[in-house]
């Protein structure tokens, strides 16, 4: 007690929570040692299990030695200097060479987040054993012989923890060492790459040759001239084959969809049979290509789409595959084409292979440039017998005049380009221009292919349900030309920008223009979104316009609609407004718009809505509440709103009458829910037709008169004959009675069946001398 005097009470409890841990730390139990073990034993499994490479990084390691093949491959491929400037194959191998380098930055960025991990782990490794009480048990020779086996377990697993975290740091950095010479080739290539472009714009724009009219030197031998001509195919079949090699994704896509269409033609080869064979029955259908050559049709589809995927293929790679596509045209041209302008055609094919083997085989001699010449002056005279043949009756020959216009224009450039010693130049005018004016004029067998192969499924699927009904094709054509017609343009866009040698550019500039962030205060967005969100509403407008007809929709105002199709509406508009919303959700997800900022949108939506939209949203709720309410269908007879007609159609926002008189009244769906609705074919389409008359006579007999209405009104097409006519007088004197008959009839027909009755009865009393008013 005297120690303590003078001290403060704090200092007392210090020092008594002192003793008090070493009095703990001299009492540790065997289960306090025991959970100290397992605490290692578990941060050991974590080590190890961090420190284990995935079966990912073998296949990584074999493509980054791929990747060093593909540069070997290209570093050859770009050897040697031509007097002819490629500037595709430059652009090929630089698209190629920069896709490699983003890949290879890919498997870097993997690799070091790898080597960071497994190096955490190794450094981890050096303080697992650092655990205190574990510490204490290891130092102690009592200790440690009480837990020798776990202990003993523990040291291999941290001995085998070790040897797999320093090999794979070794296997790690043997990678690491292949990536940044990949890296470092690949940024080398690409310097190369840019400035043999920034050369090849130079030469393309200078003097490459003396001008057509000088001599100049003289030209080399004949032999150095068949070595140039052999190194120029090499490089051309070198580029071709590495494309190839590069390009198997394109290539599996394009296989795959010719694999689905032409499976989809032998299925439906029984139907392209009878239509073929019944051209007047179906008529409606205005099948032009797939009846005549359904085979050739789809291989003409298939090759008009590869410039979407061939962009920077070879000039050599193109002219075959296009060769193809022009001799597949010629086939179908030959018999739908008058015959002086198919060989117009022909002609334009010859030349343009011709064009094609002088571009890729000659140097810039006089005799090949003299040659390239008369090639030219043969495509302009060609192209514009060609433009003179085109009428109103080829389909977009609009496009196609002003296609062979801009084909011409790039010929006479060709021309002075050659004459003014722009060899290389010249060539490229005079492929886009061959290749610009055939294109557009096979790109409408493109449209009208995809337009068919539409509508033989829309006929395909009314089959299936039971409906061999004619429906309006023109309808479904209308809806899907115009985008169609703008995938045509694109193609033929980027086959010209590619054959310019100036689609690289373009690209480039539209990507970054579409793809940079911008700012409206604080919502940041990119117009690729924003055109996304259009582009997917607009086709999901479409869609559910053209949904109808495999409800059964004819597109025929004219045409009554069935019982059976009234039952099956209320499905087709469930599904309509489905496609709909799933539009406008996909839509929203594909422009990336922020979830916080889509609230904020909500609600300015839901103050815009309680400040002026009510009567909108009012007529949006009133038609879905009509589309699964029921109580309206299509082809049904009403009166609403003081308006009289048959229902054409039931929008989300209001619905359409057809009037008798030729009108059509749009009628928003708030106002017709609202108020009451008069359904004369709600559960049937009878009605009740009312005739009055009067009838004067010396002898008016009753049963005479009953008896003559009922056998008139019966044998009246069109009248109800399980109905009983009703026949009341109204006012009966000595000479004159007034009466009143009421039968049935069909909605549709009540006014021509009133008419009718009137006519026979006047007849029938005039036959008995009774008069008729």
């Amino acid at each position: 007690m005297d120690s303590l005097k003078g001290k403060t009470e704090a200092e007392v409890n210090k020092q008594t929570t002192h003793k008090k841990l070493f009095m703990v730390e001299d009492t540790l139990s065997a289960s306090d040692y025991m959970m100290s073990i397992e605490r290692v034993n578990d941060n050991l499994n974590s080590i190890r299990d961090s420190s284990i490479l995935s079966f990912k990084v073998v296949g990584m390691s074999r493509r980054i030695g791929e990747i060093s093949d593909d540069i070997t491959v290209i570093r050859k491929n770009i050897r040697g200097r031509n007097t002819v400037v490629n500037i595709k194959n430059l652009y090929l191998y630089q698209n190629l060479v920069s896709n490699l380098d983003n890949e290879n930055t890919r498997i870097q960025g993997y690799i070091n987040t790898l080597y960071r991990r497994v190096y955490h782990a190794k450094l981890g490794l050096k303080t697992v054993l650092s655990d205190s009480i574990f510490s204490r048990m290891y130092a102690d020779n009592t200790l440690r012989n009480t837990f020798d086996k776990r202990l003993g377990r523990l040291e291999r697993k941290w001995v085998r923890a070790d040897s797999t975290t320093r090999s794979n740091i070794d296997s790690l950095n043997t990678l690491k060492v292949k990536i940044a010479d990949n890296s470092m080739s690949l940024s080398s290539m690409l310097n190369i790459m840019d400035n043999r472009l920034d050369r090849a714009g130079r030469q393309l724009f200078g003097s490459e040759v003396g001008y057509l009219w000088q001599l100049g030197d003289k030209e080399k031998p004949e032999n150095d001239k068949s070595q140039k001509t052999l190194s120029i195919l090499g490089n051309e079949r070198n580029a071709i084959g590495y494309y190839f090699s590069q390009t198997s994704g394109e290539r599996t896509i394009v296989f795959i969809l010719g694999i689905l269409l032409f499976i989809w033609l032998f299925l439906k080869r029984n139907l392209v049979k009878t239509i073929s064979e019944q051209k007047e029955s179906y008529s409606y259908l205005n099948l032009q290509y797939l009846n005549y050559h359904p085979v050739l049709s789809i291989m003409i589809l298939l090759l008009c789409l590869m410039p979407f995927f061939d962009a920077y293929a070879p000039t050599s790679y193109i002219a075959i595959e296009y060769l193809l596509l022009l001799l597949a045209s010629s086939v179908v041209f030959f018999k739908k084409m008058d015959f002086t302008f198919w060989l117009d055609w022909m002609a334009l094919v010859i030349l343009f292979i011709v064009d094609v083997l002088t571009y890729l085989s000659m140097e810039p001699t006089f005799v090949a440039r003299t040659w390239l010449l008369a090639i030219y002056a043969g495509s302009i005279i060609f192209s514009y017998r060609f433009y003179r043949k085109l009428n109103d009756l080829m389909p977009y020959y609009k496009w196609i005049k002003k296609a062979v216009i801009i084909g011409m224009v790039l010929l006479c450039l060709g021309i002075l380009s050659n004459v003014f010693g722009r060899f290389s130049l010249s060539g490229f005018f005079g492929i886009a221009a061959i290749f610009a004016v055939t294109q557009a004029t096979i790109l409408p067998i493109f449209i009208d292919v995809v337009i068919e192969l539409i509508l033989l499924q829309l006929h395909s699927s009314r089959l299936k349900k039971g409906i061999n009904k004619p429906f309006d094709s023109s309808i479904v054509i209308k809806k899907i030309k115009r985008p169609l017609f703008i995938v045509a343009v694109l193609l033929w866009v980027i086959m010209l920008t590619s054959n310019l040698n100036i689609y690289h550019s373009i690209s480039s500039g539209l990507v970054d223009f579409f793809t940079a962030p911008r700012t409206f205060g604080s919502i940041s967005y990119k117009l690729i979104s924003v055109l996304w969100f259009f582009l997917i509403i607009w086709v999901a407008h479409i869609l559910q316009r053209l949904v109808g007809f495999l409800f059964g929709e004819t597109g025929i105002e004219t045409d009554d609609t069935s019982s059976a199709s009234k039952e099956k509406h209320s499905r087709l508009l469930i599904t309509k407004l489905l496609v709909l919303v799933g539009g406008y959700l996909l839509a929203v997800a594909a422009s990336g718009l922020p979830i916080d900022k889509l609230t904020i949108i909500l609600g300015a939506l839901g103050v815009g809505i309680g400040m002026g939209l009510q009567n909108v949203v009012n007529n949006f709720v009133s038609g879905i509440i009509l589309i699964f309410d029921g109580s309206l269908h299509i082809g049904d007879q009403i009166e609403v709103s003081g308006q009289a007609g048959k229902v054409k159609e039931i929008g989300l926002r209001a619905s359409t009458l057809n009037t008798a008189d030729g009108a059509e009244v749009i009628i928003p769906n708030g106002t017709i829910l609202s108020q009451n609705i008069t359904n004369w074919t709600f559960t049937n389409d009878e009605k009740r037709i009312v005739v009055r008359f009067a009838l004067s006579g010396s002898e008016l007999d009753a049963n005479v008169i009953n008896e003559l209405i009922n056998n008139t009104i019966v044998n009246i097409p069109d009248v109800i004959s399980k109905r009983n006519p009703v026949i009341l007088f109204t006012k009966v004197t000595r000479e004159n009675c007034w009466l009143t008959v009421r039968f049935w009839s069909t909605i549709s027909n009540a006014d021509n069946v009133k008419s009718e009755a009137m006519l026979r009865l006047n007849t029938a009393f005039a036959a008995i001398n009774i008069g008729f008013n």
